[in-house]
């Protein structure tokens, strides 16, 4: 009779913990980040502890203490500052920038008839905030993007002028930024990177929609050539007059060039407009007036035929571009 019932309790025993195991739930699956989820190019992700969180809804842009006073890039102004105006703590101009191929992963538009116009004084403020950056491929290889200074030793540029996109991308290294580059000479010098940021959306999955990045510089040039605003809104910005100045693909090498049109379609992570832009103009500033100087509103990224695109400064991009600037 013992043995009986030991047999039955053991067989009980067995089933309530087959019950046990086989009701047992999995592991939940961790969730993928939000896709402006902040990452570095030395795998970091995430914003680092403590960061602050953005409040306002723009910054003040800044002409500089070195570069002339500001007034719209396709001005063309008379440079008639000393050719070396580059602050104490920029490297020297180096020979020229070593890229042989732009970046780029759109096709870039012009929207007939091309509006580009030279810009002849680049030591002139805003042109002096658009800067060449010069890099490196993963596979050896050299190339260049545009963008734009937003603080004093900070850069804002497309997510694909740092890294290719995707989880079997990688990213690009020995950026060196030039401001006002203007073909042969880099009158303010040249900086290196110390950091360089962009989110999991461009990094992990090629989305389009978060296609930006930023470098935060070793030297603080800003403080002479003076830097971009920044605004963001959920407005809609039809209509709005804009400009662009970068360093194209199809004009003599380092030279900068400037556009001017308006702001054709607004979308919740995007901008359309019609700033004629081909490769190598990646990167640069979708600018309006406002910031006491002018607005950094987007980040050309992408062509579309009859129009470009540009990822739109939202309060989260704002957020980040804030924090990286720290």
């Amino acid at each position: 009779m013992a043995r009986r019932t030991l047999t039955a309790l053991s067989a009980l025993t067995l089933a309530a913990a087959l019950t046990a195991v086989g009701g047992a739930r999995a592991p939940a699956a961790t969730a993928p980040p939000p896709p402006d989820t902040p990452v570095t190019s030395d795998g970091r992700i995430g914003a680092p502890p403590g960061a602050p969180r953005a409040t306002a809804r723009h910054t003040t842009g800044f002409a500089g203490t070195g570069a002339g006073s500001a007034r719209p890039a396709d001005a063309r102004p008379a440079d008639a500052r000393p050719a070396d105006a580059r602050p104490a703590d920029a490297r020297p101009a180096d020979a020229g920038p070593r890229a042989t191929a732009p970046g780029g992963t759109g096709v870039q538009s012009i929207i007939a008839p091309d509006g580009r116009v030279q810009v002849t004084g680049t030591t002139a403020y805003p042109a002096s905030a658009d800067v060449y950056v010069t890099y490196t491929r993963p596979n050896g290889s050299t190339g260049w993007c545009t963008g734009w200074l937003y603080a004093a030793n900070a850069v804002a540029t497309a997510g694909h002028c740092v890294h290719s996109g995707g989880s079997g991308g990688a990213w690009n290294t020995n950026f060196t930024v030039h401001p006002g580059r203007d073909g042969g000479s880099s009158p303010f010098g040249s900086c290196g990177v110390s950091n360089t940021f962009s989110v999991t959306g461009w990094t992990q999955n090629a989305n389009a929609e978060y296609d930006y990045a930023g470098f935060k510089l070793n030297c603080s040039v800003g403080d002479t050539t003076g830097w971009y605003g920044m605004s963001w809104t959920t407005a809609s910005l039809d209509g709005t007059a804009v400009g662009s100045s970068g360093y194209p693909q199809d004009k003599p090498a380092g030279t900068q060039w400037s556009t001017t049109s308006s702001i054709s379609a607004s979308y919740p992570r995007q901008l359309a407009h019609h700033l004629d832009t081909v490769g190598g103009q990646d990167g640069s500033v979708v600018r309006a007036a406002g910031c006491s100087t002018f607005c950094g509103i987007a980040v050309h990224a992408y062509g579309h035929g009859d129009h470009n695109r540009g990822t739109r400064i939202t309060e989260a991009v704002f957020a980040n571009y804030q924090n990286w600037r720290l």
